[in-house]
């Protein structure tokens, strides 16, 4: 037996595999509705944290991969249904949240917690600011309008200076 461990054993130089790690803008995409505070990005906070994304650079890289209208297009329409989506996700959070305030809010009534009640209250009304905030977004996304046309147009905006840099690299720059 000792004979084969001697063939079995790892070269010093060996390295084992390393896992991949995602990065920080992987990872916010993949985005959780699980927490219970809404500041720890979720509800409102993940509409913010979406629209806050570098898209002017998406925009740039999007162009040298596929300098074609029709891919721009197509990415435009793609940014507008991802927020659609994500909005459709807080609002279902929100919706469940504001049942289990709801349920919270009358069973510690019941209880005589009256200090708890109030508190609950207060947490419900900044619920329903944020509430009503949401569905601020949900119609400008559908009048093109605020922050999320916003977004369309950083797009577009690095698409085009990707275009540009293109021409730039294969036309200007030669001589005649």
């Amino acid at each position: 037996m000792g004979w084969f461990t001697i063939f079995n054993k790892r070269k010093t130089g060996d390295v084992p595999p390393q896992p991949i790690q995602m990065s920080a803008t992987e990872n916010n995409a993949y985005v959780r509705l699980n927490g219970a505070s809404v500041h720890d990005n979720q509800g409102l906070f993940q509409i913010y944290s979406y629209l806050q994304q570098d898209f002017e650079a998406k925009g740039y890289n999007d162009a040298l991969i596929s300098p074609d209208e029709g891919y721009r297009n197509d990415n435009t329409r793609l940014i507008k249904y991802d927020l659609e989506i994500l909005i459709h996700q807080v609002k279902t959070y929100q919706d469940s949240l504001m049942k289990d305030m709801e349920f919270h809010i009358h069973s510690r009534s019941r209880a005589g917690l009256i200090d708890l009640v109030d508190e609950l209250r207060i947490k419900q009304t900044d619920l329903l600011a944020q509430m009503e905030k949401v569905q601020e977004f949900e119609q400008s996304l559908q009048q093109d309008t605020g922050l999320c046309e916003r977004a369309i147009l950083a797009y577009k905006r690095g698409f085009m200076k990707g275009l540009a840099s293109i021409t730039q690299a294969h036309l200007l720059r030669k001589n005649y």
